[in-house]
């Protein structure tokens, strides 16, 4: 089973929520982050939570990334950031 993802509002109440891919490509892209990278933070084995000030420089990594990287579900991640963002929630990351 791969990543999960779930958008939460202010509240933490669950709002959206997805996964990884079949190929696992976001996991695969927060692994090779570079080792300062929200990216790398995101746990393949654990929770991790980014509140809006993180989800802001998320989102910038994010849309740096070539294009070729921005698979259907980072692009996806990438719009739930920005939700979260405007609605100062948070993005959860399930590992497995």
């Amino acid at each position: 089973m791969g990543l999960g993802m779930r958008r939460l509002n202010r509240a933490q109440d669950v709002v959206e929520e997805f996964g990884d891919d079949a190929e696992d490509s976001f996991l695969a892209l927060c692994a090779r982050a570079p080792e300062n990278s929200l990216r790398r933070g995101s746990s393949p084995y654990d929770l991790t939570m980014f509140n809006t000030p993180q989800l802001e420089r998320f989102v910038v990594e994010l849309e740096e990334l070539p294009d070729e990287d921005k698979t259907p579900v980072v692009r996806r991640v990438i719009e739930q950031a920005r939700q979260a963002v405007r609605r100062s929630g948070y993005l959860l990351f399930i590992g497995d």
